[in-house]
């Protein structure tokens, strides 16, 4: 998926920012994104899964990614991090973000908003009127706190969220109900939880996962 998102006015010119959202496959239905600012230079979040799905789309966009971001550290977001920095392409770390924030590259302006719950280090990224939230915040339902998170934490984080413009456009980091929605329709589908049978499922292909890419 392919959307220009606006028109950014970068001093005495203009460009056109694009997300690209890449379904890359991985562990379950994940996204990864690419955003693309000035001279078609990229960011690129959340680099997992299929990595031939996200080189073909840089190379047929003639894109130079010139930053990796995480939304945060679990394995099925990560995956491909290590091959993008043997090609040259640096991670901004959880600690970098802290240190900097808001940041801009490529001309786009982006702001961390930090949403630990899913787990310790999770964060939003927002850009403009659009949110990528990872495993925080999906179309329809959360992140587990099973694998390093904490309830209160992401019902805090939640409630952050809540204060944002429900207009906003909300990216997430996998397609449970959707692949993109208004901030405020997640919200109102934040309560949406997998069955027992369905967590059962999920634990098992966790452990599964995890041998395949260890």
């Amino acid at each position: 998926m392919v959307v220009l998102v606006g028109v950014i006015n970068c001093l005495s010119y203009f460009f056109v920012m694009q997300i690209i959202q890449l379904n890359v496959g991985g562990f379950d239905n994940n996204y990864s994104y690419l955003i693309v600012g000035e001279n078609n230079e990229a960011i690129l979040i959340d680099p997992t899964g299929n990595k031939e799905v996200i080189e073909k789309t840089i190379k047929d966009n003639n894109l130079k990614v010139v930053l990796q971001l995480l939304t945060h550290d679990h394995f099925d977001h990560t995956e491909l991090v290590d091959y993008f920095k043997e090609k040259g392409v640096p991670l901004k770390s959880f600690e970098d973000l802290k240190k900097e924030n808001p940041f801009e590259i490529a001309g786009i302006k982006i702001k961390t908003l930090f949403t630990p719950g899913h787990t310790k280090d999770s964060v939003c990224f927002k850009v403009n009127n659009n949110l990528f939230t990872g495993d925080t915040l999906f179309v329809a339902g959360i992140g587990t706190v099973d694998y390093g998170g904490n309830k209160v934490e992401l019902e805090e984080s939640l409630a952050f969220l809540s204060t944002l413009d429900k207009e906003i456009t909300l990216w997430p980091g996998h397609n449970y109900g959707g692949a993109k929605s208004t901030l405020g329709r997640a919200l109102e589908n934040s309560h949406i939880r997998p069955s027992e049978k369905m967590l059962a499922q999920i634990k098992k292909k966790v452990e599964e996962y995890e041998k395949q890419v260890q």
